[in-house]
């Protein structure tokens, strides 16, 4: 099955990306009108975000954030089976020196990032520009699929950890100088309450966690489309985790609010790139229907 997977993507991958890409968009745009459930969840996520901003709005950003995520799924092809030299060549960089300047003090970066514009991309960034990273994934109940995710994210040499096998390999892989990539946009069941653009969602704490044990250069990501054509920008911020009041260590959940406070201004600028259709703030819906 992992090879009939392999087959059709490397199949499709002939077509030109911007092809496809509009193919995906336009999908995108059907499923919004036909798939009421993620349409609501969208809808009901902007009201919760931008309570000053008219239907119309939110309609538009829902609107073209299910085109965006049909736009990066029919990318996957491209970004699975193309070229380090191709991908590299429709990404351009800002502020790689910050990320240099953290790898370069040996003691590992705890990067964080979010489901925003191309993701998959994105994550096999770190590895086509040559750092050693791990990152942290969810794995497919479909194993074919499973097999054949892990060697495409794994092709230029990042190392994938699953979620449910425990985080023993971590301290090791920060003392071996890897930068560990961590989403925090996502809701776990088993995660904290921090503020996530303004409101209280259950999060993982992490990066904080693992940042102020081992003093570990904490650092943002964020790979944005350029206008809807396949080149991006991919950038990075320092997030500097402020002490608390009496000089000593921020707690985790004080952290865990800096750091997903870095990203509101990447949201912001373009939400049609963020994946509403998530269910960030499941931890107040529950709350509400108490």
């Amino acid at each position: 099955m992992s090879i009939l997977i392999k087959t059709l993507f490397f199949l499709v991958q002939l077509l030109p990306v911007r092809l496809l890409g509009a193919c995906g968009a336009g999908l995108g745009r059907f499923i919004y009108i036909m798939n009421r459930r993620h349409r609501n969840i969208a809808l009901r996520n902007l009201d919760r975000v931008y309570p000053e901003k008219d239907d119309a709005w939110k309609i538009r950003i829902a609107h073209e954030s299910f085109a965006e995520l049909g736009r990066t799924m029919f990318e996957m092809p491209h970004v699975f089976m193309r070229s380090k030299a191709y991908l590299l060549s429709r990404i351009e960089l800002e502020d790689e020196a910050l990320y240099k300047s953290a790898v370069e003090q040996g003691h590992g970066v705890i990067m964080t990032a979010m489901h925003h514009s191309n993701w998959e991309l994105g994550a096999l960034c770190f590895s086509m520009l040559g750092y050693e990273c791990d990152i942290i994934y969810r794995p497919l109940r479909q194993a074919p699929a499973d097999q054949f995710i892990k060697l495409s994210r794994t092709r230029f040499g990042a190392h994938l950890q699953s979620r449910f096998e425990g985080l023993r390999w971590l301290p090791r892989a920060l003392k071996n100088g890897h930068t560990i990539c961590v989403m925090v946009d996502q809701h776990l069941s088993n995660g904290t309450p921090v503020p996530f653009l303004g409101h209280m969602a259950n999060t993982t704490t992490l990066p904080a966690t693992f940042a102020n044990k081992y003093n570990t250069p904490l650092l943002g990501v964020s790979l944005d489309r350029i206008g809807t054509s396949f080149r991006f920008k991919l950038r990075f911020w320092k997030i500097e985790l402020p002490a608390s009041s009496d000089g000593k260590k921020q707690d985790d959940v004080a952290s865990m609010q800096t750091i997903c406070e870095s990203f509101a201004a990447n949201v912001h600028e373009r939400p049609e790139l963020w994946l509403w259709i998530h269910r960030r703030w499941l931890y107040l819906d529950e709350q509400e229907q108490a």
